[in-house]
């Protein structure tokens, strides 16, 4: 059984040692597989080594929240549900993300948890297989040959945080399909809830930024967090009956 981490130190350490697994995967998987890696002590530039960062535009120093959309590890991360007690890490595998120049991604993330249970590190792994369909398109006749040359990859940075927290905001207002005046309670919980799934209240200073937008108090916020967070039993439960539905 693997050994959680009991202090700073020994975090520190794993995070050292799966830097050299960052660098060492790069030179065998490949340009079309990102691997990240994750220091969550300090999610503004969470991002401590990274291999092939131009899938998600992301280099060393990026914060969480700039990575790919529809990230369910880093939505299961935010809700505390993958969070099993003396386990000393958790895998979330074979779910689709989304990079920012609209790639569908095959992702796999570990996360790793030290005595207490707290997150402290997590290893990403993101692959495009866009060029793999692009082949089999090409392979089944259907494009000519001017469209077939090599899709250039993003080499963009990442947007800055700031940009990032005000998108995601933005986003999670959108999500309700109201106007922030026209919202009850209720919308304003969903727009939250949709907001701490994509990891804002990981920044700093987020907690004031989504309050002023939705036109509450930072209390509010936290009383909708705790909220969201007492429901997670109820919520996991309907989840899992789902499933077992359409095993059925």
């Amino acid at each position: 059984m693997m050994m959680s981490p009991r202090t700073d130190r020994e975090r520190q350490l794993v995070i050292a040692t799966l830097k050299g697994v960052v660098e060492g995967l790069q030179r065998i998987v490949g340009r079309n597989v990102e691997i990240v890696l994750h220091d969550l002590s300090q999610p503004g530039h969470s991002v401590v080594a990274i291999a092939n960062g131009q899938i998600t535009g992301r280099k060393v120093g990026s914060a969480i929240i700039s990575g790919p959309f529809d990230d369910l590890a880093l939505q299961k991360l935010m809700s505390g549900e993958d969070v099993v007690k003396g386990e000393a890490f958790s895998i979330v595998s074979d779910y689709r993300t989304r990079a920012r120049s609209g790639h569908e991604l095959d992702s796999t993330s570990i996360v790793l948890r030290d005595e207490t249970g707290r997150a402290y590190a997590a290893l990403c792994m993101n692959a495009d297989r866009s060029k793999l369909r692009e082949l089999e398109t090409l392979v089944r006749g259907f494009i000519d040959a001017e469209a077939s040359e090599p899709e250039q990859a993003a080499e963009t940075d990442s947007a800055n945080v700031d940009d990032l927290v005000g998108e995601i905001i933005e986003s999670g207002i959108a999500s309700t399909g109201k106007m922030v005046d026209a919202m009850g309670r209720e919308d304003k919980i969903d727009a939250v809830r949709y907001m701490n799934g994509r990891g804002l209240f990981l920044i700093r200073s987020s907690v004031d930024l989504a309050a002023a937008s939705l036109g509450v108090s930072r209390f509010t916020i936290y009383n909708y967090l705790d909220e969201l967070k007492s429901s997670l039993p109820a919520e996991a439960l309907a989840h899992s009956r789902r499933a077992r539905k359409v095993k059925a």
